[in-house]
């Protein structure tokens, strides 16, 4: 046997030795890998929006607070620094020397927080 012969037929048992993945294995294991990245994006996707809200929704009580805090301190409510957020402050007398003071904030999603607070004048000691 010549050494050519030789060693084409040492080449055909190493090829007919590889063992591998077919061409349709390789495509059904790519799809099933986009399909599953593409669940974990929207997945992530979802955590995002959820701890946006979650955070809008902290930051529109402390907000609401801080309204009802600069009004008790100066008559009027705090401007918002936040882009498209609202705040209204609303009073109402309802006893002689007390007022009811309500503080409402919108966040950009719509989440309203409202929060109240009593504003009453010291009564002078006749004593």
């Amino acid at each position: 046997m010549s050494c050519n012969a030789r060693r084409n037929k040492a080449v055909n048992n190493v090829v007919n030795q590889q063992q591998g993945f077919s061409l349709p294995e390789v495509l059904l294991a790519t799809l099933l890998l986009s399909v599953s990245v593409l669940g974990l994006l929207q997945y992530y996707q979802f955590l995002g929006q959820g701890f946006s809200r979650q955070w809008q929704m902290r930051q529109a009580w402390q907000e609401a607070h801080e309204q009802l805090e600069s009004y008790a301190a100066t008559g009027k409510g705090k401007v918002l620094s936040l882009p498209g957020w609202q705040a209204a402050i609303t009073q109402q007398a309802t006893t002689p020397g007390c007022q009811r003071i309500t503080a409402s904030v919108v966040t950009p999603l719509g989440y309203k927080s409202t929060l109240s607070r009593w504003l009453c004048q010291p009564v002078a000691d006749d004593g």
